[in-house]
C-alpha cells in the first residue's frame, strides 16, 4: 500500500517542523565540501531550512500543492518528484553552481512539483479548458524568470534575514516540466 500525499505530505511537514525545533539544520543541510563523506546531504539539506518561518511556509505550500494535484498526478508520481527534485538540484548545484557552498529549503523541489503538476494538469485537458493549466504555466514561468538574478550571485532577503537561491526554483521547474513530460508518455504508453 502506497502513503497517499494527503497522509504522507503532513508527516514529510511534521519531519520538516521536528528538524527546525532540534536544530538539525546543520547536520542536514547541503554542504559542498561534505558531500563526499556525507552524501545524504544531497537529499536531507532540502528537508532543513533557516528558520521556522521558512520551514512553515514551505509546509504549508507542500500541503496546497498536494490537494491542488490530488487529481492530476497519482501517488507515485508525487513521491518520485519529491523525492527525486532534491538530488537532482543538489547536482546542478554541485555542477553548475560552485561558489554555492551551503543550502537549506524545500522551494525548489515544490517548484518541480507545481511544474509537474500543471504540465499533468494541461495534458489531461482539452479545448478551452486548456487556458487555465497554460496561465497557471506561464505564470510560474514568468515568476521563476523574473527572480532570477542572471548571475552567480544569491540576493539577500530580509525577512528570511538570509541570501536565497531562485536557482533553484530555476532548476526545480526545469525538472519539474520534465517530469511532466515523462508522467505523460508513460501514461500515453500505458494507455495503448
Amino acid at each position: 500500500m502506497r502513503l497517499s500525499p494527503a497522509i504522507g505530505f503532513p508527516l514529510v511537514v511534521l519531519f520538516m517542523l521536528v528538524a527546525e525545533f532540534l536544530l538539525w539544520g546543520p547536520f542536514l543541510e547541503y554542504r559542498r565540501p561534505l558531500l563526499a563523506s556525507e552524501p545524504w546531504r544531497l537529499v536531507s539539506g532540502h528537508f532543513v531550512h533557516l528558520s521556522l518561518t521558512h520551514a512553515m511556509l514551505n509546509g504549508v505550500a507542500l500541503l496546497l500543492l498536494g490537494r491542488l494535484f490530488a487529481d492530476r498526478l497519482r501517488t507515485g508520481e508525487f513521491w518520485l518528484i519529491l523525492g527525486g527534485a532534491p538530488l537532482l538540484i543538489s547536482l546542478a548545484f554541485w555542477v553548475g553552481l560552485p561558489e554555492l557552498t551551503w543550502y537549506r529549503g524545500l522551494s525548489g523541489a515544490l517548484h518541480a512539483l507545481y511544474f509537474a503538476g500543471c504540465f499533468a494538469w494541461l495534458a489531461s485537458t482539452q479545448g478551452r479548458s486548456r487556458w487555465l493549466p497554460i496561465g497557471a504555466l506561464l505564470g510560474g514561468a514568468l515568476k521563476v524568470l523574473l527572480e532570477q538574478p542572471w548571475d552567480s550571485s544569491f540576493p539577500f532577503r530580509e525577512w528570511l534575514g538570509a541570501a536565497v537561491v531562485p536557482q533553484a526554483h530555476l532548476v526545480g521547474a526545469i525538472i519539474g516540466l520534465g517530469a511532466g513530460y515523462w508522467i505523460k508518455q508513460v501514461r500515453r504508453r500505458r494507455a495503448q
